[in-house]
């Protein structure tokens, strides 16, 4: 052949290098092509996924962040081009297989598409596939963004020539949404009537589109104006398109009581619904809506159970009046809706607000149907708001699945195992439904050992709780959710060194076609191996208490595969087991440490366990062991639980066990030790049985919790020993009861004895809530005396107190009660006073000694306190008048007194009233005190006057016994806390007072009295001679018989008792006498006996006649006159009837009077050496001479 001429193979070389410019290479420039390293010869690559064409492209998505994301429609038809590159630096055609394969996020190839190419280096090839997507997927984040979407999947394979295969393949997501409706089209009527339909109303049969309808409020169709309603049309500043939807016309308001709405549907020429072509599936034959446009219409239905997600985005602008809304309604029986009035919406024209109606989870099992409601009332309107676009993407569920398994299995190694493997082969697997369905699994495991089968089955853990063998079918795995299961192996005891087979399959639970299978291979070791278990499981193996043992039946087996002797041993839970505890293997009654087992021997023992004496109560864990010798290096464990109870011991030790003493009401404290010998802390509920009289308790119902083994606490029992209990031995039990077991019980019996006893109680009395008055008559308080002892008794009285205090009992027999039964008490009766001078606190002390303690040579008594206040506390001041004197009469001469409360703070409630005691009252009709005065309160730091009215009458001042007489007229003011009185001076004048000077014929009537009286003496003399002759020469006793009842005074003549006012009465009337305490009201209520004569009534000489008196009967008490004053002479006076005595020689004879002096009670003043104050009797000196006495000593 000849040879190539220089210049064609310069040629060749030539147009070589020109070829990859006539095959139109669009090969990009990398940066790598500017590194250094080497090109391959042929490298393969995908190069891009672009999709769309002249006629439909791709739609995009704003993303937040400015980038637009493509997205495509469901049931579109759409082209995917696919650029295959040859980047390799060789200049020969290599020849490759391109693929498109389209997947399913579920994991599922929906499409796969391939071509056939030749490629030099740097050329490529743009190939064209036609695609229809059948299921929707795509999402909206919470962010806005565009999600999901269907994989496209580019790939080359220049089989072994591809220098580089890391570039041969390249993915890329397109979201696929559900429906897009820019609302170009729609049917409506003429809103307005202008004559011109406001929709386009192009009528398309089976394509959806936009249909209004009005409504009444009951939701039939509305004939005002029509039934069409009042949606519309607009054609200008549309979102997308040209046209959008409003409800009113331009430049005006809405209507009024509107309820229209537009309907997302169908026309078709049918009288079904099925599904024409638009894949929305079947829809609702709406008759209403048919009969107003003459063509059947439906109203689509979106199936919420087909879909995973839903996001529905529509753009939107303007208002609604306050009352009045827009809404886009989802009705599947329950309403959803989305509320455009309350979005913050622009009120700008054709500034429109995307909006995004997140519906995912809306209506999961059942089917919806959707229109936008306008409704309004009859107040304010506006021109309303505007709709445009429809857009919705949604993630549609298919029926196919794929499941994601991850297993820890230990491929590509093998399992190794041993027989009887304490922890064998358990394949764990976690299969997560990638399917947006529910599916169930059928789940299969076997070994190629059959005989494992059988003895030692397979079993299989999974969703299913109660189908565990080596064949289960799942429950219900739902969309997206993962399932946990567990494939375990058993190794039978003492199987042989081998090799098998594991297998697992995982299937679809309906169709049974194999989702998922494994191949596990297995390898059985020579080993040593035994198992040491219960002969019968328990729990616990044992109860026992501290110290005890009991026995735990056992089996020990030979499980490995070789023949070896195993040491029986424990392990003790704690140190204090170690120590303390014990155990010993049995093996057919004998003791043994070790034994010899060949393959699969079995042997019973018993392991007997003792309990250490120390335990606290628990649940203990005890390890039994089995370990080989050498060369089985083996260790087998059984694990038991041994409950030690709680063991209760509790000792009770007393202070003392008899104890003596007498019911004198003071405590005794006997202490009791409680030691604690039981094995845990414990706590006792303590209780005493005893006679109740003796009340006996503890300081505590319950003790704190004691120390086990010994540890004690102290508790004490309270001994009151009350008053009265009865001269006897008593038992007493104090009982110890558990807190955490009441059915344990322990008790210490003790004896007390208690011996007569002889006490005695006077009660304290407080009197200081009542201020009392020196010199008021006596009162009574009644003093109880308890007899405390456990025996009858009676008490000697002794009172104890300061001079001017008088204090006597009444009733008793020598001061000494009656016999008191124990705990009974009696009342004494005391009568007490205070001198007129006794002033401040005064005590009397009562002591009551009790008889049969002194008989028995023991010495009880006890006394009593009685507090007073006595005498003017300061509390109330009390000022006299100015002195009064009285020269003519009067029947209301005032005197008034000024009282003032002087406490601090508190208001007080006086009572006044007059000392009736004074002489004036001799003197006058009466004193009273004003009606208004007599009881009233008085504020604190507030004073008031008191009138006191006087009553005079003449024959008063002309009865005084000298010219002028001066009185006091006391006043007494009574409170709670306090006791005043003041005295007014009272200067009474004689009406016609007598003069001054001797007279004379008193001088002489004294004369003539002297001489009659001489006389009278002188026959007295000699009648007195003449009986005594008689006396002697009388044989019998003479019987003298004398009377005074005619005796009469002749001085003067007979007396005048007109005016002159009768002596004090009796106080048996006297509330002071009556105590609040009791007192004895008897004795003051019975009739005063007659008075005792004056002195100038005693009985004179039978020889001066007197003249006659009125006869009196026993019930009158004759009216004792005062006795009228003698007034005292002068000297010069005195000198002359001394003169005149001695003319008339007169001779004095001594006056006979009774010189018996009546016995006084005690505390009554004694009767002046003078006498009685004129006009006055025993009984009322008895009362009222310490009142007397006291006046004189202020004279």
């Amino acid at each position: 052949m000849r040879s190539l001429s220089p210049m064609f193979v310069l040629s060749l070389m030539l147009l070589m290098s020109l070829s990859p410019m006539v095959l139109q290479s669009d090969l990009r420039v990398r940066p790598e092509e500017s590194s250094a390293v080497p090109k391959a010869l042929i490298d393969f690559e995908v190069t891009s996924i672009e999709i769309g064409n002249a006629s439909r492209d791709a739609k995009t998505w704003l993303q937040p962040d400015g980038s637009g994301q493509e997205y495509i429609m469901r049931d579109e038809t759409i082209q995917i081009n696919v650029t295959f590159t040859q980047a390799g630096s060789s200049g020969q055609p290599a020849a490759a297989e391109g693929f498109l394969q389209i997947w399913h996020p579920v994991g599922y190839l929906i499409v796969e598409f391939n071509v056939s190419m030749i490629l030099s280096g740097f050329q490529s090839s743009k190939e064209e596939f036609i695609w229809t997507p059948r299921a929707a997927h795509s999402a909206l984040d919470e962010n806005g963004f565009l999600v999901g979407g269907i994989e496209l999947k580019g790939i080359i394979d220049g089989g072994l020539a591809d220098d580089n295969e890391v570039n041969n393949d390249l993915l890329r997501n397109i979201p696929v949404a559900l429906w897009h409706d820019p609302m170009e089209n729609g049917f409506c009527g003429d809103v307005d009537n202008d004559g011109i339909v406001d929709c386009p109303n192009q009528l398309q049969s089976n394509i959806p589109t936009w249909v209004g309808a009005g409504y009444d409020p009951d939701d039939s169709l509305s004939s005002d104006p029509d039934n069409f309603g009042h949606w519309r049309m607009d054609d200008s500043e549309s979102a997308e398109g040209s046209r959008h939807w409003r409800v009113s016309r331009s430049g005006s308001d809405y209507g009024s009581n509107r309820h229209d709405r537009l309907w997302w549907g169908w026309f078709t020429p049918f009288q079904s619904c099925e599904d024409p072509g638009h894949g929305l599936g079947y829809g609702t034959l709406d008759q209403a809506v048919t009969s107003s446009y003459g063509n059947n219409f439906c109203k689509i239905r979106i199936r919420g159970f087909d879909f995973l997600s839903m996001h529905l985005v529509t753009n939107a602008w303007g208002e609604m009046a306050a009352g009045d809304q827009i809404r886009l309604e989802a009705d599947a029986g329950p309403e959803e809706y989305y509320n455009y009035t309350s979005q913050p919406l622009s009120t700008t024209s054709g500034d429109w607000t995307q909006l995004v109606w997140d519906m995912t989870g809306m209506h999961p099992s059942a089917d919806f149907t959707m229109a936008f409601l306008f409704d309004s009332d009859s107040s304010y309107a506006s021109q309303g708001i505007h709709l445009d676009s429809f857009l919705l993407f949604a993630i549609q569920k298919v029926a196919e699945y794929t499941l994601d398994v991850d297993c820890d299995d230990p491929l590509p190694n093998s399992y190794m195992v041993i027989p009887a493997d304490s922890n064998p082969p358990s394949l764990h697997c976690s299969i997560k439904n990638n399917g947006y369905i529910d599916i169930t699994l059928r789940l299969y495991t076997e070994v190629t050992n059959q005989s494992w089968m059988w003895g030692f089955p397979l079993r299989i853990d999974s969703n299913n709780n109660v189908d565990h063998d080596n064949f289960v079918v799942t429950k219900v795995i739902h969309a997206l959710e993962t399932m946990e299961t567990w494939f375990n192996l058993s190794i039978p005891d003492g199987a042989g060194v081998q090799d098998l087979d594991w297998d697992v399959w995982i299937n679809d639970g309906v169709t049974n076609l194999t989702k998922n299978y494994m191949h596990l291979p297995v390898s059985v070791m020579a080993s040593y191996s035994c198992k040491l278990q219960q002969a019968s499981l328990q729990n616990p193996a044992a109860t026992l208490y501290p110290g005890e043992s009991g026995i735990v039946p056992m089996i020990l087996k030979n499980t490995g595969n070789q023949l070896a002797t195993w040491n029986l041993g424990v392990s003790f839970p704690n140190q204090d087991w170690t120590n303390d505890a014990g155990i010993e293997w049995l093996f057919n009654g004998s003791e043994i440490t070790q034994t010899e087992l060949s393959i699969i021997d079995e042997i019973a023992i018993d392991a007997i366990i003792t309990v250490p004496d120390r335990v606290e109560p628990g649940t203990y864990e005890i390890t039994l062991l089995s370990s080989g010798q050498s060369p089985a290096q083996y260790q087998a464990e059984w694990l038991i639980y041994i409950v030690v109870p709680v063991y209760y011991e509790l000792d009770i030790e007393s202070e003392v066990n008899n104890m003596v003493a007498p019911a004198d009401d003071a405590l005794r404290l006997i202490e009791f030790r409680l030691i604690n010998h039981g094995n845990a802390e414990e706590a006792f509920d303590l209780s005493i049985v005893s006679d109740w009289h003796l009340d006996i308790s503890m300081n505590t119902e319950q003790t704190f919790e004691i120390d086990p083994f010994g540890g004690d606490a102290t508790v004490t029992m309270l001994l009151p020993m009350p008053y009265g209990i009865v001269n006897e031995t008593y038992p007493i039990t104090l009982v110890a009861t558990s807190k955490t077991n009441p059915d344990y019980q322990t008790s210490k019996k003790i004896f007390l004895t208690v011996p007569e006893t002889y006490l005695v109680e006077v009660e304290d009395i407080d009197m200081l809530n009542e201020v009392f008055r020196g010199g008021d008559d006596s009162r009574t308080v009644n003093w109880r005396i308890w007899n405390r002892g456990n025996t009858v008794d009676s008490f000697q009285i002794s009172f104890d107190h300061l001079s001017d205090v008088s204090v006597s009992d009444v009733g008793l027999n020598n001061g000494i009660t009656p016999y008191i039964a124990p705990g009974e008490s009696f009342n004494l009766t005391v009568r007490y006073s205070f001198d007129d001078l006794a002033f401040g606190d005064r005590v009397i002390e009562l002591t009551a000694t009790s008889i049969n303690a002194e008989s028995a040579g023991q010495s009880s008594f006890n006394t009593g306190k009685a507090v007073f206040q006595v005498g003017t506390q300061g509390w109330i001041k009390l000022q006299p008048p100015a002195p009064l004197v009285i020269v003519e009469k009067g029947y209301e001469i005032e005197l008034v007194f000024t009282v003032t409360n002087n406490h601090p703070t508190d208001a007080q409630l006086l009572r006044t009233d007059i000392e009736r005691d004074s002489p004036i009252f001799n003197n006058i009709i009466d004193a009273r005190v004003d009606t208004g005065d007599q009881t009233f309160v008085l504020d604190a730091q507030d004073s008031r006057s008191i009138t006191v009215f006087l009553t005079v009458t003449d024959d008063n001042l002309k009865s005084l016994s000298e010219n002028e007489m001066t009185f006091e007229l006391i006043l007494e003011v009574d409170g709670d806390i306090d006791k005043v009185s003041s005295a007014a001076t009272v200067t009474m004048h004689k009406i016609n007072p007598v003069e001054k000077g001797p007279d004379k014929g008193f001088i002489a009537q004294v004369a003539g009295n002297i001489l009659f009286i001489l006389i009278g003496l002188g026959v007295i003399i000699g009648v007195m001679i003449a009986a005594l002759g008689i006396m002697k020469t009388a044989s019998n006793p003479l019987e003298v018989e004398s009377s005074f009842g005619d005796y009469e005074l002749t001085v003067g003549g007979a007396p005048s008792f007109e005016g002159i006012p009768e002596a004090p009465e009796l106080p048996s009337a006297d509330s002071v006498a009556n105590s609040m305490y009791g007192g004895t009201k008897d004795m003051f209520e019975q009739p005063a006996p007659p008075p005792m004569p004056d002195s100038s009534e005693m009985p004179m000489p039978e020889s001066m006649p007197e003249p006659e008196q009125p006869a009196m009967t026993e019930l009158e008490s004759p009216p004792i006159p005062e006795p009228v004053p003698i007034l005292e002479p002068k000297v010069e006076e005195i000198v002359d009837s001394t003169e005149i005595k001695d003319e008339i020689e007169l001779e004095e004879e001594p006056v006979v009077e009774d010189s018996t002096v009546p016995e006084l009670p005690a505390g009554v003043p004694p009767i002046p050496d003078e006498g009685l104050p004129p006009g006055w009797s025993i009984e009322q000196w008895v009362h009222y001479g310490q009142q007397w006495v006291d006046q004189q000593n202020q004279q």
